[in-house]
């Protein structure tokens, strides 16, 4: 029987992912909502947020560089481009370049037509000479007759242009550019403090920061000034950012700092708000890092100390960690091997193995990490992609010791994304997490590449919404990237359809998130209507019953908390069960010690009489 169960919910959860790919667009939801019950097996669920709007390079059309004009000059200057003011004097220049370039032609003519004329004069004078030879040559040198020239067209000399050299449009450097299209846009992140939304447009080499409204001024950030050099630096296919904030410095230019993980250039680029680089890390020394192992980051976190941890694609000893002045400090937060049957078999056979012939053997090693994000508490988040043989520590949480701490609370063998793999069309389908994001309110966001769908967590694991999925409407995805929230608003990524989705909390999910935030704050009793909103709304939202089970415990409602979490949580249940044992204990004190008297009484009683009738009947005898 439960083989049977197991199987069905596979096969139901194959048909709802299905269907989710092959449903068309309607109204602001082009997928069906769903979630999962207490048993993992998929349900029909409202979902908590809805597309909002979908946002592309041309809807943000012209971005400003950050630099100053004498910054712009001093880059033409060194760079060996050609600055211009905006985009109306590049194009004059233009006209004047290809007003010159029509002036060459036509005056190429005209030297073409002064050089035929000079021709046909010589021809003129030959043929004078051979004429005047034949009507008398006596005396005179033979001339013969010259070879016919005909009489070029006129052509009038064209009238003088400006002479201008010709500025490509990759040459010509103006505060203004046309943004056209993201090309392979990376990463994201959104500045709490700001409102300030960066998104790494790695195609285009550069970083582009705009209000997450997308209202105001679109600055580019492609260039910056390295006062130890007295030059420029570019950035090369950056795939990962993130900015940090410190109050304590005066200098408002350099309280905000940016870390930009330049991929193909092997570093990370510090830099404050003008874009001045303040620091660069780069390879740590051989005796730390393998020398043919190439050092491209692809991510970067750093902490309120300043620390400041890589992510390194083919790395598997953990996020390469950085000092705040620069300096390798160690390798942060390893995932744990993959308990196999093949690096189990490995393991058996090295305890009884010489060292020569174990070494042979093929090293199982840790996935590396594919993304992280870190809290306001500065715990960091980590996702490694799952792949068919591997599934450990897909999702962690880690304290400053590297420790998922995920473990001692008993979630790290959750899992994440869609409860089943599935298949359709030739393919097996299974969520594979790239990028991880926690609010303020600890609310976690998974990302899954393999389904476009957006995975939204509480602080505790429990599954919340999922919404997002793939395919080519509004509010599906080919290939998602990254996954920030601001103000009840969630941004996904697409790198291929190069173009950020913006998904808003529907009513239900407002009621949700207030129900929890209500319990959160200990507002038990406040969190019950909430809750009971939230049932009457979908009577399959499983969560709604823990939550009121909660309320009801914290209110010593032991018996109805049972039945709230009698299907839904198993923990909960003992938790309001031991109370409920101990409540009517307490209150039926005094009946248990009067029966437990009365029981002695008898038994003693009995006994007596027992060994009394015993007695008479030994002495009858």
């Amino acid at each position: 029987m439960p083989k049977l169960k197991k199987i069905a919910a596979i096969a139901v959860s194959a048909l709802m992912a299905v269907s989710t790919l092959g449903t068309g667009a309607f109204a602001d939801q082009p997928y069906d909502g769903y979630n999962y019950d207490w048993w993992g097996d998929p349900v029909p669920s409202q979902t908590g947020y809805v597309v909002d709007r979908v946002v592309s390079a041309k809807d943000l059309k012209t971005g400003k560089r950050y630099n100053s004009v004498d910054q712009l000059k001093d880059i033409a200057e060194k760079t060996g481009k050609t600055f211009f003011n905006n985009k109306e004097e590049y194009l004059e220049h233009q006209a004047k370049y290809e007003a010159y370039d029509k002036y060459k032609d036509a005056y190429k003519e005209y030297e073409d037509y002064l050089e035929d004329l000079e021709k046909y004069n010589e021809y003129l004078e030959k043929l004078a000479a051979y004429e005047e030879y034949q009507k008398d040559p006596e005396g005179k040198e033979e001339v013969k007759k010259p070879r016919e020239v005909k009489k070029p067209e006129e052509v009038k000399e064209p009238e003088k242009v400006e002479e201008v050299e010709r500025v490509k449009e990759d040459d010509a450097l103006m505060p203004e550019i046309e943004l056209t299209t993201f090309t392979e846009p990376r990463d994201m992140f959104i500045d709490d403090d700001t409102g300030k939304l960066y998104i790494v447009d790695s195609g285009n080499s550069r970083i582009l920061v705009v209000n997450a409204d997308f209202s105001g001024d679109v600055e580019v950030m492609d260039f910056f000034y390295n006062p130890e050099t007295d030059g420029y630096e570019t950035l090369n296919k950056p795939r990962g950012i993130f900015v940090r904030h410190d109050y304590t410095i005066e200098d408002e230019n350099k309280q905000t700092m940016i870390y930009i993980a330049d991929y193909d250039n092997g570093r990370v680029l510090a830099v404050y708000e003008d874009g001045t680089v303040f620091q660069q890390f780069t390879k740590p020394p051989s005796e730390f890092y393998d020398d043919k192992v190439t050092f491209q980051p692809s991510k970067v976190v750093v902490d309120v100390a300043g620390n400041v941890y890589v992510c390194i694609m083919s790395i598997t000893d953990g996020a390469v960690m950085f000092a705040p002045d620069g300096t390798f400090s160690n390798y942060y937060g390893a995932n744990r091997v993959e308990q196999t049957a093949q690096a189990i078999a490995n393991k058996f056979w090295k305890t009884i193995l010489s060292r020569e012939v174990a070494a042979n053997f093929i090293q199982a090693v840790p996935m590396e990490f594919s993304n992280f994000d870190i809290d306001d508490e500065g715990f960091i988040y980590t996702v490694t992609e799952a792949t068919k043989d591997t599934q450990t520590d897909i999702f962690k949480k880690m304290n400053p010791a590297g420790e998922n701490i995920l473990i001692n609370l008993g979630f790290s063998e959750y899992t994440y994304g869609d409860a089943a793999s599935y298949y359709y069309k030739n393919t097996t389908y299974r969520s594979s997490i790239n990028d991880v994001d926690v609010d303020e309110n600890g609310t976690i966001r998974l990302l899954d590449y393999t389904n476009g769908r957006v995975f939204e967590y509480t602080d505790e694991c429990d599954l919340l919404f999922i919404y997002g999925g793939s395919g080519d409407q509004k509010g599906l995805f080919k290939a998602v990237s990254a996954v920030e929230a601001y103000d009840d608003i969630v941004y996904v990524l697409d790198s291929a359809k190069q173009s950020i989705t913006t998904f808003k909390r529907t009513e239900f999910g407002d009621i949700v998130h207030e129900a929890m935030s209500l319990y959160n704050e200990g507002k038990y009793e406040e969190s019950r209507g909430p809750w009971n909103e939230v049932l009457t709304r979908d009577s399959n939202y499983w969560f709604a019953y823990i939550g009121l089970g909660n309320a009801e415990l914290s209110q010593g409602n032991y018996e109805l908390a049972m039945d709230y979490f009698y299907r839904n949580s198993r923990s909960g249940y003992n938790r309001a069960f031991k109370q409920f044992r101990m409540e009517f204990v307490r209150s039926n004190f005094n009946t248990f010690i009067i029966i437990i008297a009365v029981v002695v009484v008898v038994g003693v009683v009995l006994s007596k009489v027992i060994k009394y009738m015993k007695k008479k009947k030994a002495g009858g005898k």
